[in-house]
């Protein structure tokens, strides 16, 4: 009798930890630049990632508003980005320094870059796991620019956001968050609406 209970709590938890994973909102809006008739192809297209800048994060007496620079957060966003995309391509040039648009695309025009994504992040928070509540989460969301570098013009522009915190049992959460984790599957849905692999 007494398996059958804790067969039965365990199957609880697994249902629940999967219903709190699955509830997770990954949101990508296209919020300027054309709407794209087909999708980019990136097999045999020589891309340019460039870090936009560091975001902003949340402390714990924040109260809802981010206050803070996330210190790394571009370069973390742009690492997330030119690994899912060097499994695509080989021809990806990463630039880890800050650079404006306008200085981007002249490099990435030097380069021979067919494509240039800019990245910025805006939001980056990772609070202790106990610490996550409804004003104080995980947090990711960043801007993506795909310029067309050989016509200098923006083909779109995305948010890409993102928040939760970790599925807690009794206050206490049983998996780690993280806007890495977040903007992981964010940049992969990114990807799959906007370039043929």
């Amino acid at each position: 009798m007494k398996q059958k209970n804790l067969k039965s709590i365990f199957i609880t938890i697994i249902i629940l930890f999967f219903t709190a994973c699955s509830s997770i909102d990954y949101k990508v809006n296209s919020i300027n630049g054309s709407e794209l008739k087909d999708k980019i192809p990136l097999k045999n297209s020589k891309i340019y990632i460039v870090n936009g800048g560091d975001g902003r994060e949340m402390s714990y007496l924040s109260f809802g508003n981010s206050d803070e620079i996330a210190k790394g957060s571009g370069f973390s966003a742009l690492k997330i980005a030119s690994d899912n995309l060097s499994k695509y391509t080989a021809n990806v040039v990463s630039e880890k320094e800050i650079l404006l648009e306008d200085k981007a695309l002249e490099i990435g025009a030097i380069n021979q870059s067919d494509y240039l994504i800019y990245s910025r992040v805006e939001q980056w928070s990772d609070p202790l796991g106990i610490n996550c509540h409804s004003h104080y989460y995980d947090e990711a969301s960043v801007l993506l620019s795909i310029y067309s570098v050989k016509d200098e013009k923006l083909i779109d522009t995305s948010r890409l956001s993102s928040k939760s915190c970790p599925f807690k049992m009794n206050g206490i959460p049983v998996s780690t968050g993280s806007p890495e984790k977040l903007y992981s599957v964010l940049f992969s849905k990114w990807l799959d609406e906007k370039f043929k692999r």
